[in-house]
């Protein structure tokens, strides 16, 4: 007991810490999401087998986060994401009128800065309703959202203090020992009130460099990331906009033959008809400019949504997804559809 004395002691002295002002929180979420499709392609597993059409699935999220300030005004904590049992996200930072440094695994700079700007993204049934289970199989490099970046481990993020409305980020995440895949990324967003009207835009740039000197290169790329948006905000109305350019190349003696290069873009609007109950639209498409068998592929998709909220904490949503995928190397076709139900709460 007298050495956990003397060592809370000697940290509140060094740091300057109130333990007063300590703020530990839990917070949670837990969804169920059943998805229904059909389109003119089954969908085949690698044992050749059809799949079946419908998935349910389930989804709990935990997070437990805790912030202490210093005498000084300095701020520092740390949380803990678990995701379905595992841990999923762990971070610490640091902030103070400089702004913030966050370390750990968390959203680049580019993720923060483009993500809720993408339509889809910000859909109120989920970021997309064609999953890993589902078809169609997009061709490598068509994209379902414009949101540029990605999470990563081992990251450091500066986040600078909001300016006349100007925010920028900055990181850089390292890959670890068993790979050289280290990325950077920008984000910029400007945010701004003009007569009642909200209006949010964003500039976002990710790099990832190729994850190991293979001279064939396979497996192995290089990805640069490039997207832009903006959101309008005006009484019960939100319309987003975004566009993302992707450009991978294989690594290695075949650079810059066997990558790709995709454009996507999407838009949409939310309307609150009251606070239980919000409409949606979107729409979204992508293609594949370049690429090794695949260059004129595209991906086109329409969405419809209802959010229905009974009870604070608690929301149903319902969305109609439909797409066509055009192969343009087999000269095919895809129609198809698809359905999702989801039910959520946040405790």
């Amino acid at each position: 007991m007298r050495k956990v004395l003397l060592a809370t002691t000697a940290l509140v002295a060094l740091g300057g810490v109130s333990a007063a002002s300590a703020d530990v929180s839990l917070s949670a979420s837990a969804s169920w999401t059943y998805d229904s499709w059909s389109d003119d392609t089954a969908a085949v597993t690698t044992a050749g087998a059809t799949t079946n059409n419908t998935s349910a699935t389930m989804d709990s999220d935990f997070t437990i986060s805790g912030s202490t300030t210093a005498d000084s005004g300095m701020s520092f904590g740390g949380s803990i994401h678990v995701d379905d049992g595992a841990d999923d996200d762990a971070r610490m930072h640091i902030s103070d009128d400089w702004g913030q440094l966050s370390f750990g695994e968390h959203n680049d700079a580019a993720k923060s800065s483009s993500g809720g700007q993408s339509a889809f993204d910000a859909a109120i049934s989920g970021t997309s309703s064609i999953g890993s289970t589902t078809t169609p199989a997009l061709t490598t490099g068509l994209g379902t959202a414009t949101v540029v970046g990605s999470e990563a481990k081992g990251q450091i993020m500066y986040t600078s203090p909001t300016v006349n409305g100007l925010t920028l980020r900055v990181s850089q995440a390292d890959a670890g020992a068993a790979s050289k895949a280290d990325s950077t990324a920008l984000g910029v967003t400007y945010a701004i009130d003009v007569d009642g009207v909200g209006i949010t835009a964003h500039y976002a740039t990710y790099d990832v460099d190729s994850s190991g000197d293979v001279a064939t290169g396979t497996g192995s790329y290089e990805t640069a990331q490039d997207g832009f948006g903006v959101k309008i905000a005006y009484g019960d109305f939100t319309v987003r906009a975004a566009s993302m350019d992707k450009d991978s190349k294989q690594q290695g003696s075949s650079m810059g033959t066997a990558g790709y290069e995709a454009s996507t873009s999407d838009y949409g609007v939310t309307y609150a008809m009251s606070d239980t109950l919000t409409l949606e639209a979107i729409s979204m498409s992508s293609e594949l400019s370049t690429g090794s068998t695949n260059g004129g592929d595209t991906y086109e998709a329409t969405q419809l949504g209802v959010k229905y909220v009974p009870a604070t904490g608690m929301y149903i949503s319902l969305s109609n997804r439909s797409y066509e995928m055009k192969d343009s190397s087999e000269g095919t076709t895809n129609d198809g559809a698809n359905t999702r139900l989801k039910i959520g709460v946040t405790f």
